[in-house]
């Protein structure tokens, strides 16, 4: 297989309307957040000298915003509302709360440095499954009447 026949059938992956593209484009733009959020984080800690934790409420809120947006236009191809962006919120609220009681469960069995990795692979497809039904759920895709 040639590398221009990768590319291409890795492009047609991306932009599949399937839920194997959503998947896809939901970790592109979590990975792409994630650097932004770290970007703008050490931008704040060195350059603008903010205290770490205020800058890493700003560097979560901007990531958190970019993050939302991506997620409608790009991920699920959605047009951004208010119930939207509850869940959207929602389902974020909901993971960090997973997140960080399965580390509490985790770091008893793994160690420390070790125990977001199998709480993420646990709480990853969960919340991609929250977002959708954000983004794609009959309750969220009402007007905002």
């Amino acid at each position: 297989m040639s590398a221009h026949t990768s590319l291409t059938e890795i492009k047609s992956w991306v932009n599949a309307d399937s839920k194997r593209g959503e998947f896809i484009r939901f970790a592109m733009v979590g990975g792409l957040c994630t650097c932004i959020q770290y970007g703008v984080y050490v931008v704040f800690v060195n350059a603008v000298k903010v205290p770490a934790v205020v800058s890493t409420m700003i560097s979560y809120g901007i990531s958190f915003i970019v993050n939302f947006f991506l997620s409608s236009i790009f991920t699920f191809k959605s047009k951004a509302n208010t119930r939207k962006g509850l869940g959207f919120v929602l389902s974020h609220v909901i993971n960090m709360g997973m997140q960080t009681g399965l580390v509490a469960i985790f770091k008893g069995l793994v160690g420390n440095t070790l125990a977001l990795l199998p709480a993420m692979a646990i709480c990853v497809p969960l919340n991609y499954l929250m977002v959708r039904y954000a983004f794609k759920g009959k309750f969220f895709n009402k007007s905002n009447s």
